[in-house]
């Protein structure tokens, strides 16, 4: 057993299932389940039931205790000595969400790897909610959410604001109101007449992001049930069915204009949904050594050269 085979382990509990763990990690399924089976051979019980989804055994249950234990202690001991050493090595694992990764991320590990290069940068995805269990567990070092602890092992500050926005195309919404189309987009934004969006197919995110959370809320006030056309976790993919016309999502405002094209934006409306649908993104981490603090600073530093319009989102 080793602690590749630990993180290969918590990784498959975490999504339940072997293929969605291997496609995050970066391995074939064959080489995770090798894995999962050494250590059961070693350990002389089954981890998981293999059904779909995965269940997790009593053994298993109890493996997941002892191995994020044991990863702290490692993480901790590579931090202290790597400090005691006075070199900036080590690696760090940072959790965030495909499409934050891609807008938000990027730019910031392009600039703490020119600072840092010694350092090895483990990038996990996963949805907001997630991602805070992740945290929570020690499973990553920092991530990139809408984190809210009240835990004193856990850090956050405000990286930026988002806000989500009603995304459908010009024609669709058309269709709805062929008439007084600008006095309905008024009602919704001005007037909270947040009913009018039952009107229209809907594009579903996950229960467990920040958008699809939203949009159940806003649902819950709906007059009837909603149409919704298609469910999924990747906001990507929603757009880019949103798009082509299939129907209607929420999504962050930053991810819709880091996401779809000039000419996909000049067909769209982003409709405003109020003070409710504004939050902030925050930086969480755990406590940790110098090349934590050095990213944790990189990071607001980069997010606050945005904020001067120094710099864009990409």
């Amino acid at each position: 057993m080793n602690l590749q085979s630990m993180d290969y382990i918590l990784a498959t509990a975490r999504e339940r299932s072997i293929s969605r763990a291997a496609e995050l990690l970066h391995i074939t399924q064959q080489t995770l389940s090798a894995h999962i089976s050494a250590v059961e051979k070693e350990l002389g019980c089954p981890l998981f039931v293999r059904r779909v989804p995965l269940e997790i055994t009593y053994a298993g249950e109890e493996f997941l205790k002892y191995a994020g234990a044991i990863q702290k202690q490692v993480r901790d001991l590579r931090r202290t000595f790597a400090d005691i050493a006075g070199e900036e090595r080590g690696r760090l694992k940072i959790g965030v969400t495909d499409n934050r990764g891609r807008i938000v991320l990027l730019p910031i590990v392009a600039t703490f790897q020119e600072a840092h290069p010694r350092v090895e940068i483990q990038v996990l995805e996963a949805t907001n909610e997630e991602l805070i269990q992740m945290l929570v567990k020690g499973e990553v070092d920092v991530c990139i959410s809408n984190l809210v602890s009240r835990r004193p092992d856990i850090h956050s500050v405000d990286l930026y604001p988002e806000r989500m926005v009603f995304v459908v195309r010009k024609d669709l919404f058309r269709q709805r109101y062929p008439e007084r189309s600008e006095e309905a987009i008024r009602a919704i934004e001005e007037g909270g007449e947040h009913r009018r969006l039952q009107d229209f197919p809907l594009l579903l995110g996950s229960e467990q992001d920040i958008s699809g959370k939203f949009a159940r809320s806003l649902m819950a006030g709906f007059d009837r049930e909603p149409d919704i056309r298609v469910e999924a976790e990747s906001s990507t993919f929603l757009l880019g069915l949103c798009a082509r016309g299939l129907g209607a999502c929420f999504c962050p405002e930053i991810i819709v204009k880091n996401t779809l094209s000039s000419e996909q934006l000049k067909d769209m409306l982003l409709i405003s949904l109020g003070r409710e649908a504004e939050y902030r993104i925050r930086l969480g981490w755990r406590d940790g050594g110098a090349v934590l603090e050095a990213f944790v600073r990189t990071a607001r530093e980069q997010v606050g050269k945005w904020a001067k319009g120094e710099e864009k989102f990409l």
